[in-house]
């Protein structure tokens, strides 16, 4: 199959996952308990206040309805307009999204880096006390929960030894923590699929075959070695971008950012529809995409994966 019949057939595949993903968000809030209406203004409102208010966001329709409205607006890109705070859903979204990716990303470079370096390091040095090392602070940064890590960073580094700012956005400086509670939790995840891809191609022919013929261990490493890992660590990228989302939520909390997760903790807590389901909906479109992006880079890294997944 030639590349471009594969991006058709990834693409047609990704439609009914969005559809689903759009499905799930919408019906995941207005089945929950709570009554917005009823929070935003307050025990003592009147019936038909209530019910004047619900029916200007709609929420006084059948599900069905609602559902299809909310659909046909995102499609002309209109989120809604939130609940709580009066305002179009893009634009909060847009003055706060900036910070989330800023975030995102950042602890995203710490942890491909740091966890691709530590995983080679463990594979070329197998059984020794560096491999040791490495596997153990792996386990290490898995074990502890992000918050508490969170907490303990701002506590050394921000309370007592005054390197960085402990709240905030204010520079350069106050991405410091942020980004190494996610990355330092999250290279444990490419450190040991890493060391264990590594030591699986290290053991192919091929790579015998190049040491045999006298070529430098370290070129037949950097050359051959490394690039069929590379489709393995894509995957675990896109899989790992959830877990890297959620936990930028928390981190953003910890260190009073004004992201998007600040944003989504305030909105459930006030059980604002239209903002809960607006960052939802980002969130999880963005892990599709993701995952739609990581596919079509491997296979055009490893051509075989063309060519398997059109014999599907």
């Amino acid at each position: 199959m030639n590349k471009w019949g594969y991006v058709g057939k990834r693409l047609l595949k990704t439609i009914p996952i969005i559809i689903g993903v759009t499905l799930v968000t919408f019906l995941i809030l207005h089945l929950s308990p709570g009554d917005p209406v009823r929070i935003m203004l307050g025990p003592y409102a009147t019936p038909e206040t209530v019910a004047a208010l619900r029916a200007q966001y709609g929420l006084d329709q059948p599900l069905p309805l609602q559902y299809f409205s909310w659909l046909g607006n995102i499609a002309q890109g209109d989120l809604g307009t939130s609940i709580r705070y009066n305002r179009p859903v893009t634009e909060l979204v847009q003055a706060r999204i900036g910070i989330t990716l800023t975030l995102t990303l950042a602890g995203l470079v710490i942890s491909v880096t740091l966890g691709s370096i530590l995983g080679i390091l463990a594979a070329l040095k197998q059984n020794s006390w560096l491999d040791y090392l490495c596997t153990f602070q792996a386990m290490f940064w898995i074990s502890i929960p992000g918050f508490w890590l969170a907490i303990l960073l701002l506590y050394i580094f921000g309370l007592q030894l005054r390197w960085v700012p402990i709240a905030g956005l204010s520079g350069f400086a106050s991405v410091i923590l942020p980004a190494l509670t996610i990355g330092l939790q999250e290279e444990a995840w490419f450190a040991r699929p890493m060391r264990a891809e590594m030591l699986g191609v290290l053991n192919e022919g091929y790579i015998k075959a190049a040491r045999a013929k006298g070529v430098r261990y370290y070129r037949v490493v950097g050359k051959h070695a490394l690039r069929n890992v590379m489709v393995p660590m894509i995957t675990m990228l896109a899989l790992r971008l959830p877990w890297v989302i959620a936990g930028s939520v928390v981190v953003e909390v910890v260190f009073a950012w004004g992201g998007m997760g600040s944003l989504l903790v305030n909105s459930v807590l006030a059980r604002d529809y239209p903002v809960v389901q607006g960052i939802l909906l980002i969130i999880a479109l963005s892990v599709v995409l993701a995952n739609l992006l990581a596919d079509l880079v491997y296979s055009l890294i490893d051509p075989r994966i063309r060519v398997e997944g059109g014999k599907k």
